[in-house]
């Protein structure tokens, strides 16, 4: 089985074959962050025109495909930018009459979640932490329909808060792999930040108070000697225990409830950052849980992700396939399903 799959969420655009013998056949993504670096962020209306622009170079590709050996076409619904959904979804659903192959809609956020399971072997149920530049949640995924959200970021999400900590730094965007490499040769306990909602005994996150106090701290100590080093290897240092605290409540939780798991995971773009994955491989193999680390190439947003989630949901037997229903929704959670 052969899936042909667009990605076009925020501010990449994606294609991708993938194979239910959980191979890439072929996979690029063109990103498009040397344009939204101009601007010191993503502003959908240009978004929506970088993906536009990519449609024609897209059309070139599918002309060289043996479409005989595709079985299904699927697309990003949501959530995400409303332009750039309606750009992919749109060229995928007329992609789809023209080849009458099926057309599988893909929640973007439950194809993060999956992709785990297309480069390691993961056991349903297991527990994931999905932290992106728009999102930042602990998930419980028991199969490929569903997602129980145990906690979320009730303000900013984590990818967001390293952006804007990084742009008041006078860092490039995006802000986290820049951060990342300038924290390696910095002190980790130069600078003491808050640690929200690390006290209350739940899984949910919270970032805004953390980026206001590191903004505040960036302000009156931006001058001092190796202070950018210090700093950010300090605020990664806080990101990381405040993640490894929900985590070890969400631990918890399972052991409350009596859910049994052994995998573990973490996707999204924040993922790609190998300080906060060390940390927590660490405690979840003192926790003797399995952590499956996702390929830097699949952490970002890609097509990949979006076919796997597609060969799942067939694999699955429970889907519902519409070519003429698609409708891009940027607002959709987690747990919904087309």
């Amino acid at each position: 089985m052969k899936v042909l799959a667009i990605e076009s969420s925020c501010d990449d655009t994606s294609f991708s074959i993938v194979s239910d013998e959980k191979s890439i056949d072929f996979l690029e993504t063109i990103n498009h962050r040397k344009f939204h670096k101009k601007h010191g962020g993503v502003i959908p209306e240009m978004a929506a025109r970088q993906h536009l622009d990519i449609m024609d170079h897209l059309h070139k590709f599918t002309r060289k495909i043996d479409f005989k050996k595709i079985d299904a076409i699927a697309a990003t619904y949501g959530p995400g930018l409303i332009g750039g959904l309606i750009v992919g979804s749109s060229f995928a659903k007329g992609l789809s009459l023209a080849e009458q192959k099926k057309l599988i809609p893909i929640n973007h956020l439950q194809a993060h979640l999956l992709s785990p399971r297309l480069t390691s072997n993961l056991s349903f149920p297991y527990l994931c932490l999905l932290v992106s530049g728009g999102n930042t949640a602990l998930v419980l995924v028991k199969s490929p329909k569903k997602f129980i959200t145990l906690g979320s970021s009730i303000d900013d999400s984590a990818g967001e808060c390293f952006d804007k900590v990084a742009k008041a730094l006078g860092l490039d965007y995006p802000g986290g792999p820049v951060i990342e490499k300038k924290a390696l040769t910095g002190d980790l306990y130069k600078y003491k930040l808050p640690m929200p909602l690390t006290k209350v005994k739940n899984c949910d996150f919270s970032f805004s108070g953390l980026k206001t106090a590191a903004i505040e701290v960036i302000k009156k100590n931006k001058n001092n000697k190796r202070f950018i080093e210090n700093f950010c290897a300090s605020f990664q240092y806080t990101m990381g225990e405040v993640f490894k605290n929900k985590i070890a409540y969400a631990f918890e939780l399972m052991n409350k409830e009596n859910i049994k798991f052994k995998d573990f995971s973490i996707c999204g773009g924040v993922a790609a950052n190998q300080y906060i994955n060390g940390l927590i491989k660490d405690f979840t193999k003192e926790k003797n849980v399995n952590y499956h680390q996702v390929p830097l190439s699949l952490c970002t947003d890609n097509a990949a992700m979006i076919g796997w989630n597609a060969i799942e949901i067939m694999n699955y037997g429970k889907t519902r396939v519409n070519n003429y229903n698609i409708r891009p929704t940027p607002n959709i959670l987690i747990h919904e399903n087309f």
